[in-house]
This record gives structure tokens, C-alpha cells and sequence, in this order.
């Protein structure tokens, strides 16, 4: 039997406002983590990107990582409004040139002040749909009524949803039903029988396996996915084949 191959959609570095508990910071110490875990490769974003400032978390990003082929970038990006990102077209050529595949969005009042409806996020988000970059939105900054919108109004936008957790099924069945370009990150899913009640019902094509390490431990989530009692072959799909799919595909 195969072993598995983890592909991590959920990790950062730098430092936090409140340090994790085993304040791990740089590329060196997420590697560390990663491989007491066994995870082989990780999509990672920079913590000064969501906290503070979003450019200056992605040029910070690039220097912390560079020369580690295991960790591979995601920008956080704004709209380009007020001048602080280039226009979409052009933005998108700059993380085509940095070899970013996926994009984190924080938006409403309380994190970047901005709004994903289409009067302000709209040429953004028509440029990613375009490009087939997968889009992450945080659970805790954005509700499942504006997934679903979101969904709606951008047919064929990679949407992945991170930090969701085991008592949001009755919100992601009805999208899982509906549209196949929404993913669900499983860091927070740990609930008895919770892994294989999707699978039985949507195969693993909606979910990815993600820690959010170094707030979270890898090998909770590791664990979870290597004892569910579902087959091999979609615990491949779900550890790392679904995300390398959906990055192969950005702008293709």
C-alpha cells in the first residue's frame, strides 16, 4: 500500500500577536513540525500578512521561505482600490512570477476593511475565477451566506474554506450538493465518524488535508485522516492529491 504523501494547505510563519505555545516562527522551526508529523509539503502564508499589512507579509513570506522547495507561497491580497496592490491583471502576473498558486482573503471591518461583494471585490475576484486560483476564506472572518454567494456569483472559483470544524456540516452539505469548486480544509473536522460521513456521501473530492501549523500540532491532523475508516485511495485524494490537482490547474 502507498504511503501516504501530506500536502499541508493551512501553515504560516512569523510572529503572532500571541505567541503559539511553542512559538515557532520561521521556515526552520514549520519544517521541524512538518516532519515530526510527516508531512512532505505545505502551503504557507506569512502572519504579518493577516495581522498588519498584507504586502509587506508577502515580501517577508518570500525571504523567510526561499530556497525550502518543501513550502510554497500564499499571498493574502487586497483589493486594488486604494492603491496598496496593483490592479488584478497585474497582480496576477507578479504571483505567476513568485510562483503563488493560491491567494487568503480577510476581509469585513474587523480584519482588512473590505468587502466581498462585487462593488469592491469584483474586478479581483473575476481576474482569480479567470486564473482558476483557489481563493482561502477563514470561517471565523467569513460566514457561510457569503460563501454561498461567493460560490453563486463566480462560477469556477476555487474556493477553499479553512478553519471550519465538525458542527459545520449542515451548512457545507447543501454546497457540497451544489458546487464542486468548494473545498473544506480538515484541521478543526476531529468528530467521531465526521471524515467518513462525507466521503460516503460526496467522495473526497471536497476535502484537504490542513494543520494550521504551528497554532495546531500536524500530528492531530495527521492522525485523523490515517485511522478514518474510509478507503486508501481517498485518503491519497485527501492528503495531498485534491490540492495538488487544484494548483496545477491555476493559470492553466
Amino acid at each position: 500500500m502507498a504511503k501516504l504523501k501530506y500536502f499541508d494547505c493551512n501553515c504560516s510563519v512569523g510572529r503572532t500577536r500571541r505567541p503559539y505555545i511553542y512559538d515557532i516562527s520561521d521556515a526552520a522551526g514549520l519544517l521541524r513540525e512538518m516532519d515530526t508529523a510527516g508531512v512532505e509539503e505545505a502551503l504557507v502564508y506569512h502572519s504579518v500578512a493577516r495581522e498588519s499589512d498584507p504586502a509587506l507579509g508577502n515580501s517577508l513570506l518570500e525571504g523567510e521561505i526561499t530556497g525550502h522547495d518543501r513550502l510554497h507561497p500564499v499571498w493574502v491580497v487586497l483589493p486594488h482600490h486604494t492603491g496598496e496592490f496593483p490592479e488584478p491583471r497585474r497582480l496576477l502576473k507578479d504571483m505567476e512570477a513568485h510562483g503563488v498558486r493560491a491567494v487568503k482573503l480577510f476581509p469585513t471591518k474587523d480584519c482588512h476593511g473590505f468587502s466581498l461583494e462585487r462593488w469592491c471585490s469584483g474586478e479581483l475576484l473575476d481576474a482569480l475565477t479567470e486564473a482558476r486560483v483557489p481563493v482561502m476564506l477563514d470561517i471565523e472572518v467569513v460566514w457561510w451566506e457569503a460563501i454561498e454567494r461567493l460560490l453563486r456569483e463566480y462560477t469556477g472559483l476555487p474556493v477553499i474554506v479553512v478553519d471550519s470544524n465538525y458542527r459545520h456540516g449542515r451548512f457545507a452539505y447543501p454546497l457540497f450538493e451544489r458546487f464542486e469548486t468548494l473545498y473544506v480544509e480538515l484541521s478543526r473536522h476531529f468528530g467521531a465518524g465526521v471524515l467518513e460521513d462525507v466521503v460516503r456521501r460526496f467522495g473526497p473530492r471536497p476535502l484537504l488535508f490542513g494543520s494550521n501549523m504551528p497554532r495546531y500540532t500536524g500530528t492531530a491532523a495527521v492522525s485523523f485522516l490515517a485511522y478514518a475508516d474510509i478507503p486508501h485511495k481517498d485518503k491519497q485524494a485527501i492528503s495531498g492529491d485534491n490540492l495538488r490537482d487544484l494548483l496545477k490547474r491555476a493559470f492553466s
